[in-house]
């Protein structure tokens, strides 16, 4: 897989640029005409759908502005240190509403939907992702329908699949195609910034409702993807990928079901969690679709088990059940704290659940590998016909209703398996709290009765790695890195973990610990970052070891931890001039910090 993808990019480099003066110049140059923006062959191609208006890119005031006049959710990973540009656009145009529903029925259809009324003006948003340098681009673009069930835009599947995404020279673009992140009073666009955003309508002045125009707001975005060059920097694009999670997801397939056969535009869909996820799709779709699902869907519906009724594979259809992990795990809860924190306030929410309130809540199982060898597998399977595996299904049990089958630790058996469940730390069941999962670690008896030494544990976690690569369910680099977190993990050592060391929950304002630290540290992707995970794993074993131990021993051990913590701090401070963390990640890991250091001198 290796050697396949970097051919790809050996070849992007040599011919993409050639390739993209002449698309601009069949289109109508680096910016087209003033409304559409140009469309050339691709538009051709895609007739059915009409170009749309493109305005942009936007221009942004500096963070903290008075007007608010930036990009909304801008993200806090410094893309300019892995080659990369950001940018907003408005697209506007004409859409129709369809007699096709909000959530797919049992029963597929075998039609494509009918326009109700044709021709509703709307203006909305979307944010581009994508390389700098041609040389870099791999060709293919990911439109991820944002998630707006907590009423503001949420890209989940971005969060989830960045650093494949990065490392392998793909495009991203997150489109606001729901009226439910516009005009929330609380959270919505238009509350943040009635300077920028007041202008977005996705109703046609409120006579549209259940965003009924949201399905063709999606497919004008892919046409602006394919036929507008500005909109990609002029980078020539050969594929489009749709990919939608949860609410998002549920739309997608609707999307999938009713009106893609109308005027087919993208190349493959990708349904991130779909909630709820039992929809089943049509079986005459010419563009191959993948399904992935957490642990949490299995159990969506009362008395009703969703695993266990999962749509049977085809040759343009798969679906993929993963164990131990969560409809909300704990990477994406990391994707949007510091963004949030920074545009519309923290949001605490829970991070406990149960009677007693002492289940603690989100898994760690790298769910994100899943997802990027999922999008790995679609566009090979786009561009070369050859299907992903074939998952392996749950374990149920019982009748009415069935559940799934749990081991002695209470994890979840079948399913696709990562090192996580094959080699556990933690009970991960995503049937628990909600759509959070719970993860409950294991006490250090239980650790120590699994894994003697910390050897012992790193070879049961490389071989299970190994395994989740051969199997094709996680990349060889992220099963590279699972090796790598386990060589600096304190499982097998006997160490104890307190509460400013645990990993589990989420950070709020005035808590963190350096578990929680280490997962930040590594989410925000950091360029040459090795130091910084140097000095926060430093930091993590002597916290350990000061839990480990008492009286004087103890306190030493904890002063340690607040040395190790202040070089980290400096670390990140440098990184921040360097340009190679964002301000607002700087300060959620400073704040982080020195969070943990006020906690550790009050021991």
């Amino acid at each position: 897989m290796n050697i396949d993808r970097a051919g790809m990019r050996v070849l992007a480099g040599a011919g993409l640029v050639a390739m993209a003066v002449a698309l601009a110049a069949c289109a109508g140059g680096p910016a087209g005409p003033a409304g559409s923006g140009g469309a050339g062959m691709a538009s051709s191609r895609y007739a059915a759908v009409p170009t749309p208006t493109i305005t942009g890119p936007v221009p942004n005031e500096p963070f903290g502005s008075n007007s608010r006049n930036w990009q909304f959710f801008a993200t806090d990973v410094h893309l300019g240190s892995h080659g990369y540009v950001e940018e907003e656009f408005f697209i506007e145009g004409m859409a129709n509403v369809y007699d096709a529903p909000s959530v797919n029925p049992a029963t597929p259809p075998s039609a494509a939907a009918s326009v109700v009324s044709p021709n509703h003006p709307y203006k909305t948003r979307f944010v581009v992702r994508r390389p700098a340098d041609p040389a870099k681009f791999n060709g293919i673009v990911v439109v991820e329908w944002n998630n707006v069930s907590d009423a503001f835009d949420n890209e989940y599947f971005w969060v989830q699949a960045k650093n494949y995404l990065l490392r392998e020279g793909y495009a991203w673009v997150g489109l606001t195609a729901q009226n439910n992140s516009v005009l929330d009073a609380n959270r919505g666009l238009k509350k943040f910034s009635p300077a920028r955003y007041g202008a977005i309508d996705l109703t046609h002045g409120g006579t549209i409702k259940e965003d009924a125009l949201s399905f063709d707001v999606f497919a004008q975005t892919v046409k602006a993807v394919r036929a507008v060059p500005r909109v990609m920097g002029n980078l020539p694009v050969k594929r489009v990928l749709g990919a939608g999670m949860s609410q998002s997801g549920v739309r997608l397939g609707v999307y999938a079901n009713y009106l893609h056969q109308r005027a087919p535009i993208v190349d493959g869909i990708l349904l991130h969690v779909p909630a709820p996820g039992i929809q089943p799709l049509r079986t005459d779709l010419d563009i191959p679709v993948l399904k992935v699902f957490s642990e949490t869907e299995a159990r969506t519906g009362p008395g009703n088990l969703e695993a266990a009724q999962t749509q049977p594979d085809t040759p343009k259809i798969r679906t993929w059940w993963a164990a131990g992990t969560a409809h909300g795990d704990a990477t994406h809860r990391m994707g949007r704290t510091g963004v949030q924190a920074r545009d519309i306030g923290w949001s605490v929410g829970t991070d406990t659940c149960g009677p007693d309130g002492t289940v603690t809540t989100r898994p760690r199982t790298p769910f994100r590998h899943i997802i990027s060898a999922a999008v790995d597998h679609l566009n090979r399977w786009v561009d070369k016909g050859t299907p992903p595996p074939a998952a392996p299904a749950f374990v149920l049990t019982g009748a009415s209703p069935m559940t799934v089958a749990r081991d002695s630790a209470g994890n979840a058996q079948g399913g696709i398996r990562l090192a996580a469940m094959e080699v556990p730390v933690a009970r991960a069941n995503g049937g628990e709290c909600g759509m959070n999962g719970a993860w409950v670690p294991f006490t250090t008896a239980q650790l120590a009765a699994l894994y003697p030494s910390h050897a012992d544990y790193v070879a049961k976690v490389t071989a299970a790695a190994n395994a989740s690569v051969a199997a094709g369910f996680v990349l060889p680099e992220d099963g590279a890195a699972t090796i790598a977190e386990a060589k600096a993990s304190l499982y097998g050592t006997g160490l104890e973990c307190g509460p400013l060391c645990l990993s589990a929950g989420h950070l709020k304002p005035d808590f963190s610990s350096t578990g929680l630290l280490r997962e930040y540290t590594s989410y925000y992707s950091i360029a040459r970052g090795d130091a910084l995970l140097d000095a926060v794993d430093a930091a993590h074993r002597a916290v350990a070891t000061g839990y480990s131990s008492t009286g004087t021993t103890a306190k030493w051990n904890y002063g340690f931890g607040v040395v190790h913590l202040q070089r980290y701090i400096a670390l990140v401070r440098q990184a921040e001039v360097e340009q190679r963390v964002t301000p607002t990640a700087a300060n959620m890991l400073i704040n982080q910090a020195n969070s943990i250091i006020r906690g550790l001198q009050a021991l």
